[in-house]
């Protein structure tokens, strides 16, 4: 049987059961965390993909990025995306927006792919020596 795709008002609602049940621990089994996940591998996960790919040059695994937006819907359940998931128009975009931004902060800082390059041009500006070029280049001649 095909997957059904929740309405705006079913997202909010799983929302708003995510937050109460944070705070207050009732209704965990009325949670459809499982739901969750594959409707965030259905309407988000492609655009996810592709944006950190454009991004940063990163492949993401499509069941990570679902986990993800269910960790970001949880830990920003009383913050200002939350405010927004629930009044946007379009809130399956907005959270593609807040994952794939989340998924980017957390390449930049655990994998640093520039960090080598900063430390090279922190070591060049320091440098009181002059650069080494082709012969009879001013930098080269000495």
């Amino acid at each position: 049987m095909p997957e059904i795709d929740w309405t705006n008002d079913e997202l909010r609602a799983f929302l708003t059961a995510l937050r109460n049940a944070g705070i207050f621990g009732i209704g965990e089994e009325d949670l459809d965390r499982e739901g969750f996940r594959r409707q965030a591998l259905r309407r988000i996960v492609p655009g996810v993909q592709r944006r950190v790919l454009a991004q940063v040059g990163a492949v993401v695994d499509p069941l990570g990025v679902a986990a993800v937006a269910l960790e970001v819907v949880n830990d920003t359940a009383w913050e200002p995306e939350h405010t927004w998931l629930m009044v946007t128009k379009d809130p399956w975009r907005y959270l593609a927006d807040v994952v794939s931004n989340e998924i980017r902060r957390a390449y930049r800082k655990a994998v640093r792919p520039d960090g080598d390059a900063d430390a090279l041009a922190g070591i060049e500006k320091a440098s009181s020596r002059l650069e080494i070029g082709a012969e009879g280049d001013a930098a080269g001649a000495a």
